[in-house]
């Protein structure tokens, strides 16, 4: 396996965890109003993006290599 694949890989993983991570957030943290709703939101916000960010990154590695 070359370099370019397991950077892939773990691209992969990360981007799997940001997203399973988003959506326990999504479901655990809205819970309760107020403050910590909206923190929950940042949080939702910020590990799907860092999923899609790793996504993309993951995407380039395979059609670059």
């Amino acid at each position: 396996m070359d370099t370019g694949t397991q950077w892939a890989l773990l691209l992969g993983a990360l981007t799997l965890a940001s997203w399973i991570a988003g959506g326990l957030t999504a479901v655990f943290g809205i819970v309760e109003p107020g403050h910590r709703q909206k923190a929950a939101g940042y949080l939702i916000f910020g590990f799907n993006a860092a999923g899609l960010v790793s996504a993309v990154a993951m995407a380039a590695i395979l059609v670059i290599r």
